[in-house]
């Protein structure tokens, strides 16, 4: 369902997001950090065995690449598309959006990166917030409530 930015999802059609979608959203938006890391984790690192325990560790250099890249990508993704459209990468694919409760408006950017950083209220409780979705009404994180925030299909 897809509506003009601004209006209010009607409450007969305004889906919320399942938690399967809301974390296959999540791994998509994760994977280029994970592929970036191995790449840059191939060319710039090394390992070896000692006394029978493997070890790994990345030059300096290529951790400086793998985090100026995982920024980068977080702030296009998260903060610039899901802050504006109210879909990251991952959401997209899966047919999800965040928006402000009751609305379909973007957060914002701003918006966007105090929601991320109130993640860390669902991590808290041994990540019982970010399974909260499954018996909540309205499909909520903590963040969600902490933020006035829904995850709609689209």
């Amino acid at each position: 369902m897809t509506q003009p930015v601004g209006a209010a999802p009607q409450a007969h059609g305004a889906e919320y997001a399942g938690w399967g979608s809301r974390v296959g959203a999540a791994v998509m938006d994760a994977a280029p950090n994970i592929v970036a890391f191995g790449v840059l984790g191939a060319l710039f690192g090394t390992s070896k065995t000692t006394n029978g325990t493997a070890s790994f560790h990345m030059s300096g250099g290529g951790f400086a690449l793998f985090l100026l890249f995982a920024i980068a990508w977080l702030a296009y993704n998260l903060l610039y598309l899901q802050g504006t459209t109210g879909q990251s990468f991952g959401k997209k694919v899966v047919g999800i959006a965040v928006y402000q409760a009751g609305t379909s408006r973007p957060l914002g950017p701003g918006l966007t990166l105090a929601r991320q950083l109130v993640h860390f209220v669902d991590a808290v409780p041994c990540y019982l917030g970010f399974l909260w979705p499954l018996w909540d009404n309205e499909k909520r994180t903590f963040a969600d409530m902490i933020m006035s925030s829904r995850s709609y299909k689209v």
